[in-house]
């Protein structure tokens, strides 16, 4: 597949990510942005974890609770004394083992709930998973009892000290409880720019750019299973056409990775207007189309201007009559125009709540309308009609990784949700 990590740096990719993750629920990233740096500062203490381990530590921490779909889900894990928030961590562990280069570190994620009178005596579980498990569980309850419950972190010391290593390991609670620590409290503020500069200073490869990229794209499309191969087959079908179309060089890597990103606003769009079965309201109309804007949000200045106009401009129409900024067809680029028909192309030949697959018949007649509306462009439907077996088997060639890896994690979800549970009861 063609390449597209020479598009962005260490710091542009983490500031996607995070942007991202802020509209999953805003909570959500800013504890785990506060949890971040707190286990940053306990493995400096620590000593034990060269630079690039650390920052991958760093890293699992800030997207430590990357699982959590469901707001009333968000709303137990942000509780003090939890109950019943395992989905949230095997979604996670998930994510992290499939979609990036944390693999090995997945199973601190999964553990992060669980109290150290278990997790210390799982062989299954790595010595470095079982500490790293701790570090986010201990920094997490801080956090919670700091913001969510208006504890005071000596208050929360305190508890720690009554717990007699129950629900934590003694010899990271030791570290927390540092004179040197505690004057460090609290750090919504101070350290941050040094932070950063920790994460996105050590140089990431181009094989973790992409992944990282992939984890927030399969995030926002696995969220419905009507969408789980939209933003492939999207930016498959752009790439195909704009091929057939005489696009070459440059100009075709800029319409791949313009596709790639069109829908990361997506991640703010309530999974129940996403899955709504029917005709949304003019409300959730409006809601719905709020994902361009998002979309803007998200990617900040870390992306070319011509592509973020790729990404910005699917829902464009050449008269004038899209949205977000009704902008007329003089002013919509070649890739543009790709990106906009491939769209409508992945929306009709995939599922929804409201509607099955359409056929490739119905496709093509409801693209010919639009063209002969003035609504999209004429060459790229004429392309579409002339080559849609050859360019849609391509697509779902591309595609049909990522479906098996979708129920993968479904079947292996229950697995290990049952798992959980049992050590969780004995």
């Amino acid at each position: 597949m063609i390449e597209y990590t020479n598009y962005i740096d260490n710091k542009g990719m983490i500031g996607i990510i995070r942007r991202t993750c802020n509209y999953v629920d805003a909570r959500l990233v800013d504890h785990g942005f506060r949890v971040a740096r707190m286990v940053s500062r306990l493995l400096e203490r620590m000593g034990t974890y060269d630079t690039a381990t650390a920052r991958d530590i760093s890293i699992l921490a800030m997207f430590h609770d990357i699982g959590a779909y469901k707001t009333e889900e968000i709303n137990r894990m942000l509780e003090f004394e939890t109950c019943n928030v395992q989905e949230h961590s095997v979604y996670g562990y998930l994510f992290i083992k499939y979609f990036t280069p944390l693999t090995r570190l997945a199973p601190a994620v999964l553990f992060h709930h669980t109290p150290w009178c278990i997790l210390e005596n799982l062989e299954e579980v790595s010595e470095e998973n079982k500490t790293v498990a701790q570090l986010l569980n201990i920094t997490d309850r801080a956090d919670v009892f700091m913001e969510k419950e208006g504890g005071s972190f000596p208050d929360f010391l305190r508890q720690m000290q009554t717990d007699g290593g129950k629900k934590y390991c003694p010899r990271i609670a030791k570290l927390l409880m540092g004179a040197d620590f505690a004057e460090t409290m609290p750090i919504q503020e101070e350290g941050e720019e040094e932070f950063w500069e920790r994460i996105w200073n050590y140089p990431f490869t181009r094989e973790e750019i992409q992944k990282y990229l992939n984890m927030v794209i399969y995030t926002i499309d696995f969220r419905s299973r009507h969408t789980v191969t939209h933003t492939m087959t999207t930016t498959s079908i752009s790439y195909e056409l704009a091929k057939r179309m005489g696009v070459t060089g440059q100009d075709l890597s800029d319409i791949y990775f313009g596709a790639l990103l069109h829908d990361l606003g997506k991640i703010g769009i309530p999974v129940e207007i996403l899955e709504f079965p029917g005709k949304l309201s003019p409300q959730a109309m409006r809601i719905m189309r709020t994902h361009v804007e998002l979309t803007g949000r998200i990617l900040g200045q870390d992306v070319e201007e011509k592509i973020r106009k790729i990404a910005l401009r699917h829902h464009e129409k050449l008269d004038g009559s899209g949205y977000p900024k009704g902008i007329p067809g003089a002013e919509l680029t070649m890739g543009e125009r790709i990106v906009a028909v491939a769209d409508i192309v992945s929306a009709l030949a995939g599922t929804r709540s409201y509607k099955e697959a359409f056929p490739k018949e119905r496709i093509l007649s409801i693209m010919e309308t639009m063209k002969a509306d003035g609504l999209i462009d004429r060459d790229a439907v004429d392309k579409i009609a002339s080559d849609f077996d050859e360019i849609m088997e391509e697509t779902a060639g591309r595609c049909q990784p990522i479906l098996d890896m979708y129920h993968g994690i479904q079947a292996e979800y229950l697995q290990i949700e049952g798992y959980m549970a049992y050590i969780g009861n004995n």
